[in-house]
């Protein structure tokens, strides 16, 4: 089983169909229940999947007629990240966070407070 949450492999899915094409400009996505049945996951988990690629403007809901890929999704889908570059940039994160650790625990040590107007 993946360590990853099912809305984010779902969403993955059908961002890889839109930059293909597969999903093309203007096409309908399936239904809410043509989703949840594909994918074998709940309602909750498909609305988590639309709302993610709304914001992204991949896609555009109309009242009573479904979910549409927006014109132009496909160049808005970015390519997957560099699971190098993404290590990297987490170790540079990590590395930030303990530096800043560090500063705090030597001010709480030497009792240096926030100057504040009496």
């Amino acid at each position: 089983m993946s360590g990853t949450p099912a809305y984010v492999r779902i969403a993955d899915d059908l961002r890889a169909k839109i930059r293909s094409g597969e999903l093309a400009d203007g096409a309908q996505l399936p239904s809410m229940s043509q989703l949840r049945d594909a994918y074998g996951v709940s309602s909750t988990v498909i609305r988590s999947v639309l709302a993610e690629l709304r914001n992204e403007g991949l896609v555009v809901g109309q009242q009573g007629k479904g979910v549409f890929v927006r014109a132009g999704a496909a160049g808005r889908v970015a390519a997957p990240p560099d699971a190098g570059a993404l290590l990297r940039r987490l170790d540079e994160l990590t590395e930030t966070v303990r530096a800043m650790d560090s500063r705090l625990r030597v001010l709480e040590q030497t009792g240096v407070k926030g100057s504040g107007a009496s």
